[in-house]
C-alpha cells in the first residue's frame, strides 16, 4: 500500500477552504481538501440561493476587496467552465 504524501493538508471545503486549497494547488502545491458533510450541503455558512454579490459597502475596504475579486471569480469561471453568476 503506497501513502499519499501532500504538502498542505486542508480541512473544511467551504469558501475560505476551497479558495485556500485552490491557490494553493495553483502554485504547485500537493494539496488534500477534506470536507466533513456531502457536497453541496446546506450546513455552511455561505450556502443557499440567497446570496448577493455586489460592490456597495458602507466600508471601502470591502468594496476594494469586490473590486479584486470580480476578475477572481472571471478567471475561475473560465477555467471551470461553469457561469457562477446568473
Amino acid at each position: 500500500m503506497s501513502k499519499a504524501i501532500y504538502d498542505v493538508i486542508v480541512i473544511g471545503a467551504g469558501i475560505e477552504g476551497s479558495s485556500s486549497a485552490y491557490n494553493l494547488a495553483k502554485r504547485g502545491k500537493k494539496v488534500l481538501l477534506l470536507e466533513q458533510f456531502p457536497l453541496p450541503h446546506s450546513r455552511g455558512s455561505s450556502h443557499g440561493q440567497s446570496r448577493i454579490t455586489r460592490y456597495a459597502y458602507a466600508d471601502e475596504f470591502y468594496v476594494r476587496m469586490m473590486v479584486d475579486a470580480f476578475p477572481m471569480w472571471a478567471e475561475l469561471e473560465r477555467e471551470s467552465g461553469e457561469n457562477f453568476f446568473v
